[in-house]
């Protein structure tokens, strides 16, 4: 309940007014109030204007990386989303792996990748994404460049079958509606952090990757507020939102209520770490194609841009499989866990996983 009988722009402005003046005193509630004021048709009546300085004072307090607000702000967005049924979600431990984006280094589509070989591995993958924001190839521009149909919201039971894809921008009406706003101004709003945890099919668990560092511990506790059972939030410590091959990762577990911070390296998962530059991705045909070849362990395709390599790739995918199969409660640690996402990868396993999603 809102509280508010009706949206206007007079009942959106005295909250503008309070994240102006007074940032810190912003509470959760206002929060929800005005995300509410956003999700109406027509914003409720609050102007472009009165929305595009509300998104400006959120960032510019700092407030946009506050986990309260966040976590406010993306319960209200849950709310409005388009409700979605999954089958056995009440037996099935249903995961997801997906990262904030912009980071800038525009490496292979590993989560998407990721997601399919946990999947063949045994995980129940319903991934939630979305188009390419900072990178050439987001999850949703790759799936399209292998053939696979949007699932579109129809009131239906979603496929039960080991991988799920949900674009964000079927799911998500309200936020479509603010697009042209946000593509109006000159820097990235909080709704480029809330996508992570916007996944209609409330995932029981999540492998979720940060840009910065100083955002792991605010979406560790987002996510424990908002009832994850098990999480892990990553940071590769270059500024990588995935698990970086190439040396340290920060780490914040989530489970039972509590969060530990910790650091993870590659040779953990009993992998060799690697530069950055060997998991580069390009277009979605090419990162398509690579996808393909990998999961049919097929030669290396010859348009992957140099220095890029279909072992290293193989190598990051299997690392972050390894985490979300850990946190799926399949295997028992990292190394395990990397055994298996390559047992899925070479037995066709995964393959199978993305065709009966590409088939439906």
């Amino acid at each position: 309940m809102t509280g508010v009988t009706a949206f206007t722009p007079d009942s959106f402005k005295p909250l503008l007014q309070k994240l102006i003046d007074n940032p810190d005193a912003f509470t959760a509630q206002e929060t929800r109030l005005s995300f509410h004021h956003l999700a109406q048709k027509e914003f409720g009546g609050a102007t472009p204007v009165q929305i595009g300085a509300f998104l400006m004072a959120l960032k510019y307090s700092g407030k946009a990386h506050d986990d309260i607000i966040i976590s406010a702000a993306a319960e209200v967005m849950r709310e409005y989303a388009t409700s979605v049924n999954v089958p056995g979600a009440e037996t099935d431990f249903v995961v997801d792996i997906v990262g904030t984006g912009g980071d800038g280094y525009n490496t292979f589509n590993v989560s998407t990748t990721a997601a399919i070989v946990a999947a063949g591995a045994g995980a129940r993958v319903v991934k939630h994404g979305s188009k390419a924001s900072t990178s050439a190839s987001g999850s949703a521009d790759i799936l399209a460049a292998l053939g696979c149909r949007h699932i579109t919201p129809t009131g239906a039971p979603l496929p039960h079958i080991p991988f799920v894809f949900l674009s964000a921008s079927n799911y998500h009406p309200s936020i479509a509606s603010l697009a042209p706003i946000r593509k109006s101004l000159p820097f990235r709003t909080i709704f480029n952090v809330l996508g992570p945890l916007l996944n209609p099919s409330r995932p029981r668990g999540m492998v979720l990757g940060v840009y910065t560092r100083s955002l792991g511990p605010v979406f560790a506790r987002a996510l424990r507020d908002g009832g994850i059972e098990r999480a892990i939030v990553v940071c590769g410590q270059e500024g990588l939102d995935e698990i970086s091959i190439a040396g340290g990762t920060w780490t914040w577990t989530v489970q039972n209520g509590e969060i530990v911070e910790g650091v993870i390296h590659p040779t953990q998962f009993g992998i060799a770490a690697q530069p950055l530059a060997n998991v580069t991705g390009s277009t979605p045909a090419v990162n398509a194609a690579t996808l393909v070849a990998l999961l049919n362990n097929a030669p290396q395709p010859d348009d992957l841009p140099p220095p890029a390599s279909m072992s290293a790739i193989k190598d990051f995918v299997c690392l972050n499989a390894s985490a979300l199969l850990v946190i799926a409660g399949i295997a028992s640690d990292y190394k395990e866990g990397t055994q298996m996402a390559r047992e899925s990868i070479e037995s066709g396993k995964a393959w199978k996983a993305f065709e009966k999603f590409r088939d439906t």
